[in-house]
């Protein structure tokens, strides 16, 4: 960069301190600089370089936050309050090295903690381990245990074998029962129950129940009328990220995009990671960034939230896009990349806002569970995310996310949620699952090459948020208009 603007010096021109600011984080083609060099003007400023590298779809840029004067908002009267439940472990501060024993303990933990649930749903038999299901004498039982392999047998049967802390089981399922038809949505690692009897060295199981979460519980409510708009997946940095779309979403906040009953009573926004493309995380990433610095993409990021109204409390959590690690759970993004006035949380991290329960994840563990159970697709991410609820568990098969094996599996759903929040597949979807309501928050980026080799059809640009008080959930658009 340095010696294109000394081609640019060499020709007469000067940079104004903005241009010059720009230009050194941005890729400048030969036949922009030519233009540049064209101009008649000696001195370039930094609408200048914009100009033309929009034109390249070069940078992504920052549109003016239009404000209303008028706009009272209701929020405002009231005072934030939330309080950060539980954290990850994301920070590393536990003694996790990687080793066997370390893998030992975090599945024997997570084995320990969803069996407790399962031990305390109701069952007419008694509940055995593995190792003395031969005392049974054929008596019906029922066993808690995780999946270790699943085949189908010659018959047409489903064959498992399963463990638990004393030992290891065969569990056959009959084809053709209401067991084997529930039995198509098991998953290696699944933690399940068993009801059936011991033969021949065979636990012939009739039924299958997973820890999932309770029925009978209603969507919490606020006496506050106010509303959590729900955001992830913006990738600033990112040729195809939408400004104007997200500038038009700022400009609502501050009651100039109309429905201004609505945004007067934004009091939260929650991300759910991927606020950054990133750099390197994928193969040719680079063709398709328009910052490849990753201090400048957070800077952008940084930049937009100034336009945020500060009586609006941004809470933030990483994604697989962001400057943390890759595997799960992932600390907080660094303060010295993220400078902005947002709540920065661990992925996972459980959140109470205004007495609602939140659990918010990225959603990286939504590829596998679309992959791994036939019937869901990346069209309906909630559907996804129900499969993870029903498991207890926020990436239930091991070696498709990296995860890090701490003693505490931080992944574990202990407390049923009320609010479950996820991103990554860049797909709007929300639906109420046994009084928890599941909401993916879509993106701010247009459709990417990968995503268009792949047939995934993203909904960029729709912001859900729900008022607290009526639980009403709207999908508010910013795509179009003036």
């Amino acid at each position: 960069m340095k010696s294109d603007i000394e081609a640019l010096y060499a020709k007469g021109k000067r940079l104004t301190p903005d241009a010059y600011e720009l230009a050194e984080g941005a890729e400048i083609s030969p036949s922009v600089l030519e233009r540049l060099g064209q101009s008649e003007s000696p001195i370039i400023s930094r609408e200048d370089i914009e100009r033309l590298l929009v034109a390249e779809e070069k940078i992504p840029v920052q549109a003016v936050v239009a404000r209303a004067e008028a706009f009272k908002p209701a929020a405002k009267e009231y005072s934030p309050n939330f309080r950060i439940l539980q954290r990850s472990g994301g920070a590393g501060r536990s003694a996790c090295k990687g080793n066997i024993e370390d893998f030992v303990a975090h599945f024997r933990n997570r084995f320990e903690r969803i069996a407790d649930v399962l031990k305390m749903r109701a069952s007419e038999h008694p509940i055995v381990s593995t190792a003395k299901l031969k005392d049974m004498d054929g008596a019906k039982a029922r066993i808690v245990a995780m999946v270790r392999e699943k085949r189908i047998t010659k018959k047409g049967n489903l064959l498992l074998v399963v463990e638990d802390e004393e030992g290891e089981a065969k569990v056959v399922i009959t084809r053709g029962t209401e067991g084997f038809r529930a039995s198509q949505r098991l998953l290696l690692d699944d933690v399940v129950a068993f009801d059936g009897r011991l033969s021949q060295e065979l636990f012939i199981a009739d039924s299958i129940t997973w820890p999932d979460i309770a029925l009978a519980r209603q969507q919490k409510r606020t006496e506050e009328d106010i509303a959590i708009a729900y955001l992830s997946d913006l990738h600033f940095g990112s040729k195809k990220f939408l400004e104007r779309e997200f500038s038009r979403f700022v400009s609502w906040l501050n009651g100039a995009e109309g429905n201004e009953g609505l945004a007067s009573k934004i009091k939260y926004i929650i991300i759910a990671g991927d606020v950054v493309d990133g750099i390197g995380i994928y193969p040719e990433q680079e063709k398709e960034l328009a910052v490849k610095d990753i201090y400048k993409q957070y800077e952008l990021f940084d930049a937009a939230m100034e336009g945020i109204p500060d009586y609006i409390t941004v809470m933030v959590a990483p994604g697989n896009h962001d400057a943390v690690r890759r595997a799960e759970p992932q600390p907080c993004i660094p303060e010295e990349m993220m400078k902005s006035r947002v709540v920065r949380l661990e992925n996972p991290s459980s959140v109470l806002i205004e007495g609602i329960r939140h659990l918010v994840y990225h959603g990286t563990s939504l590829d596998s569970i679309i992959s791994g159970i036939s019937g869901l697709s990346y069209s309906k991410p909630e559907e996804a995310m129900a499969e993870l609820l029903k498991r207890r568990h926020l990436s239930p098969i091991y070696g498709n996310n990296l995860i890090v094996p701490q003693p505490l599996d931080a992944m574990v759903i202990d407390e049923e949620p009320d609010i479950v929040h996820m991103g990554h597949v860049h797909k709007n979807g929300y639906m109420h699952y046994r009084g928890s309501l599941l909401v993916n928050s879509g993106t701010f980026q247009d459709r990417t090459d990968f995503q268009i080799k792949n047939g995934h059809v993203p909904t960029p640009g729709v912001v859900p948020v729900l008022e607290t008080k009526t639980g009403r959930l709207s999908q508010i658009s910013f795509i179009g208009g003036e």
